[in-house]
């Protein structure tokens, strides 16, 4: 193995491709990955675009599928060189109220790979033992890098919506495509997808249930607007942007205000493995890291596929 890897870098607010040193198993529980799909959310944009403050130097990235290349003593006994694997970037801290109870994707103190700890947007990464997960062989690693927006989109079911009520998801993007391929896996048929654009044309309180995938100048109003009195809004999306709404119509609706991270990383895994969710269907291309100023450049203006780095397809 080099000394050194392709990495895409932010530093003092600014990206680069750069090379750095390839990670070092030092701890029992570390485990190398060499990364192979790399998934560009927009999470990733907004750490690009300095939204919010980082650690610097930092790899962006956090939605990726890969192979073992190393492990330490502790992990070795779970992992071998060549397994197929995908990670979860939320990395618990194994202190926190929630990760003593188990509910570790709830964790409130974890760091999350491409925020807090480096990314993925790599040749390699290492990351603890208990963030890796096998994938069985019948599962493509861009499948597999699917893992993390898959797991996030199992959070809108801790809202107890039931299959047999009306749904709107509101977004119009890739998420709401994925989000919706979910829903309708798990049963759920009387289901609108609606784009920003058709808030306008969507009936008033027609809907037992509005889910948010996407921010946009007048969302909350036009959840409310769609929503059932005593119905459901669940906010979903990672957005650092905030949202302001009209009290006195929420009020007479007296919606129930859901907002949700994450589901089962497991069930997420199940859900894949199945096939049924089409994700060939969601992802616009494979890149090269040295492609990332277009790859970025496009997303900022379209979400509706996915843009997959891959680092050794070069």
């Amino acid at each position: 193995m080099t000394e050194s890897m392709k990495a895409l870098v932010k530093d003092e607010g600014r990206l680069s491709i750069r090379a750095v040193p390839v990670p070092v198993v030092g701890q029992d529980s570390d485990v190398l990955v060499r990364v192979e799909m790399a998934g560009l959310c927009r999470t990733d944009i907004y750490v690009a675009e300095d939204v919010f403050k980082t650690s610097s130097p930092l790899v962006l990235g956090h939605e990726f599928s890969g192979f073992v290349e190393g492990a330490g003593d502790d992990a070795a006994g779970r992992f071998k060189v060549g397994d197929r694997v995908t990670i979860n970037p939320l990395l618990q801290c194994g202190c926190c109220s929630s990760c003593r109870i188990g509910q570790t994707m709830a964790c409130q103190d974890g760091d999350f790979l491409g925020i807090d700890k480096d990314g993925c947007f790599a040749g390699w990464i290492k990351v603890p033992v208990d963030a890796v997960y096998v994938i069985p062989d019948s599962m493509s690693l861009e499948c597999a890098a699917f893992s993390e927006p898959v797991a996030a989109s199992l959070a809108v079911f801790k809202a107890g919506i039931g299959t047999e009520e009306k749904g709107l998801i509101l977004g119009g993007n890739r998420f709401s495509r994925l989000l919706e391929s979910i829903m309708r896996f798990r049963g759920y048929e009387n289901l609108t997808v609606a784009a920003p654009e058709e808030v306008e044309d969507l009936e008033a309180s027609s809907y037992d249930y509005v889910i948010e995938t996407k921010v946009f100048p007048g969302l909350i109003d036009a959840m409310i607007h769609a929503v059932r009195p005593g119905g459901k809004i669940i906010l979903k999306s990672r957005d650092f942007r905030p949202v302001s709404f009209m009290p006195y119509t929420a009020i007479k609706k007296e919606p129930v205000l859901h907002i949700v991270n994450y589901g089962s990383f497991e069930d997420a895994l199940e859900i894949l493995a199945s096939g049924a969710l089409g994700i060939s269907d969601l992802i616009e291309g494979f890149y090269d890291l040295d492609e990332y100023p277009s790859v970025f450049e496009r997303s900022r203006s379209d979400e509706s596929l996915k843009p997959l780095f891959a680092p050794w397809r070069s």
